[in-house]
Protein backbone atom coordinates (compact mmCIF):
# COMPACT_ATOMS: atom_id res chain seq x y z
CA UNK A 1 0.00 0.00 0.00
CA UNK A 2 1.09 3.41 -0.81
CA UNK A 3 0.94 5.59 2.34
CA UNK A 4 0.97 8.62 0.37
CA UNK A 5 -2.92 8.07 -0.70
CA UNK A 6 -3.64 9.41 2.65
CA UNK A 7 -3.20 12.55 1.01
CA UNK A 8 -5.91 12.46 -1.61
CA UNK A 9 -8.73 13.30 0.55
CA UNK A 10 -7.02 15.84 2.09
CA UNK A 11 -6.05 17.61 -1.67
CA UNK A 12 -9.99 16.83 -2.35
CA UNK A 13 -10.69 18.95 0.74
CA UNK A 14 -8.76 21.67 -0.36
CA UNK A 15 -10.49 21.65 -3.53
CA UNK A 16 -13.97 21.61 -2.09
CA UNK A 17 -12.81 24.71 -0.23
CA UNK A 18 -11.70 26.66 -3.53
CA UNK A 19 -14.66 25.15 -5.06
CA UNK A 20 -17.12 26.90 -2.39
CA UNK A 21 -14.54 30.56 -2.28
CA UNK A 22 -14.75 30.85 -5.89
CA UNK A 23 -18.90 30.17 -5.94
CA UNK A 24 -19.16 32.26 -3.19
CA UNK A 25 -17.25 35.31 -5.02
CA UNK A 26 -19.13 34.80 -8.47
CA UNK A 27 -22.04 34.72 -5.88
CA UNK A 28 -20.81 38.16 -4.61
CA UNK A 29 -19.60 39.89 -7.59
CA UNK A 30 -23.13 39.17 -9.81
CA UNK A 31 -25.06 40.52 -6.77
CA UNK A 32 -22.78 43.62 -6.43
CA UNK A 33 -22.02 44.36 -10.73
CA UNK A 34 -24.79 43.12 -12.36
CA UNK A 35 -27.87 42.75 -10.30
CA UNK A 36 -27.14 45.67 -8.02
CA UNK A 37 -28.64 44.37 -5.51
CA UNK A 38 -26.00 45.10 -3.23
CA UNK A 39 -23.22 48.15 -2.98
CA UNK A 40 -19.43 47.79 -3.16
CA UNK A 41 -19.13 48.85 0.57
CA UNK A 42 -20.52 45.50 1.16
CA UNK A 43 -16.92 44.06 0.79
CA UNK A 44 -15.88 45.95 3.67
CA UNK A 45 -18.25 43.58 6.35
CA UNK A 46 -19.82 41.43 3.95
CA UNK A 47 -23.35 40.54 5.15
CA UNK A 48 -25.16 40.05 2.08
CA UNK A 49 -28.54 40.23 4.08
CA UNK A 50 -31.12 39.87 1.04
CA UNK A 51 -29.28 36.72 -0.16
CA UNK A 52 -29.32 33.54 1.88
CA UNK A 53 -27.24 32.48 -0.94
CA UNK A 54 -24.07 34.04 -0.86
CA UNK A 55 -25.12 33.96 3.31
CA UNK A 56 -24.99 30.28 3.31
CA UNK A 57 -21.79 30.05 1.07
CA UNK A 58 -20.13 32.00 2.96
CA UNK A 59 -21.11 30.23 6.64
CA UNK A 60 -20.02 27.11 4.86
CA UNK A 61 -16.55 28.64 3.68
CA UNK A 62 -15.98 29.04 7.74
CA UNK A 63 -16.86 25.67 8.39
CA UNK A 64 -14.48 24.39 6.08
CA UNK A 65 -12.28 25.80 8.14
CA UNK A 66 -13.08 23.92 11.37
CA UNK A 67 -13.30 20.47 11.73
CA UNK A 68 -11.39 19.72 8.39
CA UNK A 69 -8.77 21.37 9.99
CA UNK A 70 -8.77 18.77 12.66
CA UNK A 71 -8.65 16.37 9.61
CA UNK A 72 -5.94 17.73 8.08
CA UNK A 73 -3.74 17.07 11.26
CA UNK A 74 -5.01 13.95 12.02
CA UNK A 75 -4.22 12.36 8.53
CA UNK A 76 -0.94 14.04 8.69
CA UNK A 77 -0.28 12.50 12.14
CA UNK A 78 -1.35 8.91 10.10
CA UNK A 79 0.88 9.32 7.38
CA UNK A 80 3.92 10.81 9.92
CA UNK A 81 3.64 7.84 12.02
CA UNK A 82 3.66 5.29 9.63
CA UNK A 83 0.19 3.92 10.17
CA UNK A 84 -1.55 4.53 7.61
CA UNK A 85 -3.93 1.38 6.09
CA UNK A 86 -6.86 0.48 4.57
CA UNK A 87 -9.59 1.35 6.76
CA UNK A 88 -7.81 4.78 7.55
CA UNK A 89 -7.75 5.48 3.44
CA UNK A 90 -11.57 4.31 3.56
CA UNK A 91 -12.24 6.49 6.89
CA UNK A 92 -10.58 9.65 5.26
CA UNK A 93 -12.51 9.12 1.61
CA UNK A 94 -15.85 8.66 3.59
CA UNK A 95 -15.41 12.09 5.48
CA UNK A 96 -14.47 13.20 2.11
CA UNK A 97 -17.61 12.53 0.85
CA UNK A 98 -19.88 13.35 3.56
CA UNK A 99 -18.48 16.96 3.83
CA UNK A 100 -19.22 17.45 0.07
CA UNK A 101 -23.13 16.51 0.75
CA UNK A 102 -23.11 18.71 4.08
CA UNK A 103 -21.80 21.88 2.08
CA UNK A 104 -24.37 21.41 -0.77
CA UNK A 105 -26.99 20.31 1.53
CA UNK A 106 -25.50 23.65 4.05
CA UNK A 107 -25.45 26.40 0.40
CA UNK A 108 -28.43 25.30 -1.37
CA UNK A 109 -31.10 23.55 0.83
CA UNK A 110 -30.54 24.89 4.02
CA UNK A 111 -33.48 23.76 6.13
CA UNK A 112 -34.73 22.97 9.70
CA UNK A 113 -36.26 19.77 10.17
CA UNK A 114 -39.63 20.01 11.65
CA UNK A 115 -39.94 18.95 15.35
CA UNK A 116 -36.42 18.28 15.88
CA UNK A 117 -34.78 22.13 15.21
CA UNK A 118 -31.82 20.01 13.52
CA UNK A 119 -30.29 21.22 10.43
CA UNK A 120 -30.83 18.83 7.03
CA UNK A 121 -27.52 18.30 7.19
CA UNK A 122 -26.81 17.61 10.61
CA UNK A 123 -27.16 14.09 8.28
CA UNK A 124 -24.13 14.61 6.81
CA UNK A 125 -21.97 16.89 9.59
CA UNK A 126 -22.84 14.30 12.27
CA UNK A 127 -21.65 11.26 10.93
CA UNK A 128 -18.16 13.50 9.49
CA UNK A 129 -18.02 14.24 12.92
CA UNK A 130 -17.72 10.63 14.18
CA UNK A 131 -15.81 9.33 11.95
CA UNK A 132 -12.83 11.81 12.33
CA UNK A 133 -13.14 11.25 16.25
CA UNK A 134 -12.55 7.76 15.34
CA UNK A 135 -9.55 8.60 12.93
CA UNK A 136 -8.50 10.32 16.12
CA UNK A 137 -8.50 8.10 18.34
CA UNK A 138 -7.50 4.84 16.55
CA UNK A 139 -4.63 7.18 15.32
CA UNK A 140 -3.58 7.86 18.76
CA UNK A 141 -4.13 4.02 19.99
CA UNK A 142 -1.99 2.96 17.29
CA UNK A 143 0.69 5.02 18.54
CA UNK A 144 0.82 3.69 22.21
Amino acid sequence: MQPELIFVPIINMLWLSLAVFAFGTILRLKSIVIDKKNKEEDFKIPTFENNELIQNSQRNLTNLFEFPVFFYAVCIMIYVTGTVDENFLLLASWFFWLRVLHSITHIFYNKIIPGVALPVRTFFWLPSTIILGWMAYRACSLMM
